[in-house]
């Protein structure tokens, strides 16, 4: 069976085509396209006219995708942005009427839990395996940790949260200007804090996998790489004291030397600071010295979800 799932997020619309055969994801497209659709929530909490044209124009390329490669189905969820805005009815309406897609809105729960099975399915060792899962979004974190007590994931006891800090809402509230200034630096870490005090479950002893664009894209300065390599960063472990050590490389780079480190770059420059201090801030309070990469996530977990 070949069914699609979207993920559609504060900063990127992600798109899996898969197959789901013998219990097994078999990816057949697994691409992203980076239209800032949050842009501008935080501030006003309405979705911008120029975001729902850009959300109608990906939704409908990605129908025709999915059509193409032969997909029974399409999964298309969105997050934090869409939960938080005024107007979200509008986008729900317009996405149908001029795609046929509807948009299924997921809680904070159930964006926590679909990510952390797509995270880790592919990344269990043993059964009874203890991971939290940090998924670092636009507009929102979700902290999820769990004992994984199969190796088939059918028997899962999970803890999460959402926590309204994310790369774009962090920008937007601290760190517009780049290079940012040391004491817009400090205000953004003391905001963090503030909202990882909210997780009040215990995550100690747990392996950490990090998920979504901001860890990606630090696996991929990381290697040096000029271009994304899923295969290159998927699985890649990043020590705290390497996190550190790019930060202290990214902060006094001006804009466009950001830009072009690579095209992973690409509708991400402004952000990438932001999302890399909320994991270091994460890491720090909580003791992980260091974190292991998956480039799956919530689009693998409601893919699950659906096909089971």
């Amino acid at each position: 069976m070949i069914r699609s799932t979207i993920d559609i997020g504060t900063n990127t619309i992600l798109l899996l085509i898969a197959e789901y055969k013998n219990g097994s994801i078999n990816p057949i497209l697994d691409i992203q396209r980076v239209p800032r659709l949050g842009k501008g929530v935080d501030a006003n909490r309405n979705i911008m006219p120029e975001s729902i044209a850009k959300a109608v124009e990906i939704l409908s390329e990605y129908k025709e995708l999915s059509l193409k490669h032969g997909s029974t189905g399409i999964t298309a969820t969105a997050t934090s942005f869409i939960r938080d805005s005024a107007n979200k009815a509008e986008f729900i309406d317009t996405i149908r009427r001029k795609t046929g897609i509807e948009i299924e809105i997921l809680s904070g729960d159930d964006e926590a839990r679909n990510t952390f099975i797509g995270g880790v399915y592919d990344k269990v060792h043993t059964a009874h395996d203890r991971l939290t899962t940090i998924d670092i979004g636009g507009g929102s974190t979700e902290v999820t940790t769990g004992i994984v007590k199969d190796m088939s994931l059918n028997d899962v006891s999970l803890t999460g949260k959402s926590l309204d800090i994310g790369s774009v809402r962090l920008n937007e509230k601290f760190l517009k200007e780049h290079p940012p200034a040391p004491a817009r630096l400090v205000e953004a870490e003391r905001f963090i804090d503030q909202h990882l005090a909210y997780l009040d479950f215990d995550i100690s002893g747990t392996s950490l996998i990090g998920v979504a664009g901001t860890v990606t894209t630090l696996g991929a300065i990381k290697l040096g790489l000029t271009s994304f390599e899923a295969e290159k960063v998927d699985g890649l472990e990043i020590q705290i004291a390497e996190i550190n050590e790019v930060l202290e490389r990214l902060i006094p780079m001006p804009i466009d030397k950001l830009y072009g480190m690579g095209d992973y770059m690409t509708g991400r420059a402004d952000i990438v600071i932001p999302g890399i201090l909320i994991l270091k801030c994460f890491m720090e309070k909580f003791s992980f010295d260091k974190v292991t990469i998956s480039t799956k996530g919530l689009r693998y977990g409601v893919f699950l979800r659906d096909a089971a």
